[in-house]
């Protein structure tokens, strides 16, 4: 895992970094419990996010960005991990907790909760979502499909992989989603169910059909 670092740059592709107390601290624990690529993942995640939403002129909390950013895929990590939940629950009760012992508000954490959870969700739910969930899909889009062109440019993206390269992103992310699912091949009910029903397919997920029956009314 890596550790707790004092370098992280003011500003990348002109998107300045949050430095408040709590920011750091999530950085720190953070940084001790994921791997190095997870990590920088996440920072650039808040970075695509907030040049997307920068370029719309739409507002938001840097601070509660950030932290959200950092902790959206923290449920990936087992040692974070529920025995059953999915990443997007498992990340967001962790950020939640985080917030709360270090000052947050219960606004504050109920908006980092709400964006970890909808980050890898349809367009349609996002947009009806805090600027924070929007940043955090956004983002996270853009780090995992691949930055547009017409929407981020090549200097910006430039930047942000020398400040925070990939190390094997496509191949690790790849084996640590396989690992979750093996894991807990019922846990997910969005981006990873598909790869989840691939992984594991042979195991009795119920069905609607099942829940609708198997209500208790006589009729």
């Amino acid at each position: 895992m890596a550790s707790a670092r004092a370098d992280t740059p003011a500003q990348v592709a002109g998107i300045v970094i949050p430095r408040t107390a709590m920011s750091v601290r999530a950085e720190e624990f953070v940084r001790a419990h994921e791997p190095d690529f997870l990590f920088n993942h996440s920072v650039r995640t808040y970075v695509f996010g907030a040049l997307r939403l920068q370029q719309k002129g739409v507002s938001f909390d840097p601070e509660t960005a950030y932290v959200a950013a950092l902790f959206h895929d923290a449920g990936l990590v087992p040692s974070m991990a529920s025995p059953s939940g999915s990443f997007e629950i498992d990340g967001a009760d962790q950020a939640e907790k985080f917030v709360l012992a270090n000052g947050g508000s219960p606004e504050q954490a109920r908006t980092v909760w709400n964006a970890i959870v909808f980050h890898d969700m349809p367009p349609p739910y996002q947009r009806h979502q805090s600027p924070e969930a929007r940043l955090l899909g956004n983002g996270a889009g853009a780090d995992v499909d691949g930055a547009n062109p017409q929407v981020y440019s090549a200097g910006s993206v430039a930047q942000l992989l020398t400040a925070f390269p990939r190390l094997q992103f496509k191949k690790r992310f790849t084996a640590l989603a396989i690992d979750h699912c093996k894991r807990k091949p019922t846990s997910q009910i969005g981006w990873l169910d598909q790869l989840c029903r691939t992984q594991v397919p042979n195991i009795d997920r119920g069905s609607v059909e099942e829940e609708i029956a198997s209500a208790p009314f006589a009729e």
